[in-house]
């Protein structure tokens, strides 16, 4: 191969067990190679953050060159073999192939079928760096055979990524509009970088998101939502989501968080934008992801819910008409049903207007209608009411809530629900939803008040509220 324009030292740590999972790989997967006339390199996060002196990954990555059209399938089989690791499972969508130890999971990737629509150069690894998402992520290592130092060479075949690495700066090997279109996930990936690694965009890279955002729609929506989720569990995950919705990326995938962008809240608690209170809110959380949805989510029912007024504007039900949108993003998104539910009830249980004339049954009856996410319900009150601007007595009302609930569930533990989620569907001949946690909370709590004593009055008081409408509440 030639063409190779940078290259770099860097150590190893010698005493470190990722040094010795090198060792280990550079001989088994250096020396299979040879024996095919092959040649493999580790690429990608391995590499990067070998540079950056963080903590390695367990994933490894690696690309063959050679082989033949079968040439990655042998490789993967003979290394699985030589590790000890079970047969390779294939992915065939990706030309990849995955092969997992106790200790070590490394993906093998097959570098002809990676060139997609690029000419060749003449130098295979940089045809195949021009296909990598960033520069800082087309660095490689050759893996040539038994190990016995700690020097380890970089090679940047694109003569920026080191450069680009050392700015903690994201700049695509080629026109951004271009690697974006080859996989518009990859804008999600710039965005989860600056909010996990605190990398800086480069200056091509919004402007290709913009032209290239209607390509997310072709994003496996499983995909989606495993970068959102690694957005919102990063330490700021504002940093992240604020360039999304700037762009106009989630008009398609998630139009309740886009539409929340500009609505502005005429009110004299809020701050006018919807979308950085709700911004805030996300940041303030502790990092729980049924949480982060949550606050992310916690408000997208205001735009629906308006109602202006002299001074003013009032969002009555906003939560109810949240807990909605939020049951069909998630749904969208194929969050799975537990979760999505759990995030829809804590968007719909948000509203909690507490002050210190509450009676002790009044806190009962919150406890019980917060059921199993009462923690989370708290931070989330918490979280959103530290984001308004008259937040002191707010705060201060919340901290009295807590220390009642907290000598209230030490005194009177929650009493179970008579009925079973099944058995209030079957009851009433509805479809599950958010609405069978609500029957469970409230019957719980009309056990607590002495209002159902057996499951026959149980029953009898579901039916009363279902006809009353109660369902619809959330």
């Amino acid at each position: 191969m030639k063409g190779k324009r940078i290259s770099t030292q860097t150590t190893l740590d010698s005493g470190g067990e990722t040094a010795g999972l090198f060792r280990i790989l550079s001989q088994h997967a250096g020396s299979l190679a040879g024996k095919r006339g092959m040649r493999v390199f580790l690429v990608g996060g391995f590499v990067r953050d070998l540079l950056e002196g963080k903590s390695l990954p367990v994933e490894w990555d690696l690309v063959v060159f050679g082989g033949g059209p079968s040439g990655a399938l042998t490789f993967a089989r003979d290394l699985a073999r030589s590790l000890g690791f079970g047969e390779p499972v294939a992915f065939p969508r990706f030309g990849t192939f995955l092969v997992v130890g106790e200790d070590l999971q490394v993906e093998i990737a097959d570098a002809r079928l990676r060139r997609g629509w690029h000419p060749e150069s003449g130098d295979p690894l940089l045809d195949d760096a021009l296909t990598r998402d960033f520069t800082l992520n087309a660095l490689y290592v050759e893996l040539a055979g038994p190990c016995d130092g700690e020097e380890v060479r970089v090679l940047d075949p694109c003569g920026q990524g080191l450069e680009d690495l050392a700015g903690k700066i994201l700049r695509t090997p080629v026109p951004s509009g271009i690697t974006f279109n080859e996989d518009p996930l990859r804008i999600f990936r710039a965005v989860r970088f600056c909010s996990t690694k605190d990398y800086r965009l480069g200056p091509s890279l919004g402007r290709a998101a913009v032209r290239t955002r209607d390509q997310v729609s072709r994003i496996a929506p499983e995909r989606i939502f495993s970068e959102m989720n690694a957005i919102l569990m990063s330490p700021k995950p504002s940093r992240g989501l604020e360039p999304l919705v700037r762009w106009g990326v989630l008009e398609n995938i998630l139009p309740e968080v886009q539409g929340m962008a500009a609505f502005r809240q005429e009110s004299p608690w809020h701050f006018p934008d919807l979308l950085q209170h709700s911004l805030r809110v996300v940041d303030r959380c502790r990092p729980d992801l049924a949480l982060r949805w949550a606050a992310l989510l916690h408000d997208c029912g205001k735009p629906a819910s308006r109602v202006e007024g002299t001074g003013a504007d009032s969002y009555h039900g906003h939560e109810k008409a949240g807990a909605e949108l939020a049951l069909k993003a998630l749904k969208r998104l194929r969050a799975g049903r537990k979760f999505t539910w759990e995030v829809s009830e804590l968007v719909g249980l948000h509203m909690v207007l507490f002050t210190d004339e509450w009676s002790d049954r009044a806190v009962r009856r919150f406890i019980q209608r917060a059921g199993e996410h009462l923690d989370k319900l708290l931070d989330l009150v918490e979280a959103d009411s530290a984001s308004l601007k008259r937040r002191k007595r707010k705060l201060a009302a919340l901290a009295g809530l807590r220390e009642r609930v907290a000598a209230m569930r030490e005194k009177i533990p929650a009493p179970d629900s008579p009925l079973r989620g099944h058995e209030i569907m079957d009851l009433v001949g509805a479809a599950p939803g958010p609405w069978v946690g609500a029957a469970k909370n409230l019957l719980s709590e009309a056990v607590a008040e002495g209002e159902i004593s057996d499951e026959e009055t149980a029953r009898d008081f579901l039916l009363k509220w279902w006809k009353e409408g109660g369902h619809r509440l959330p």
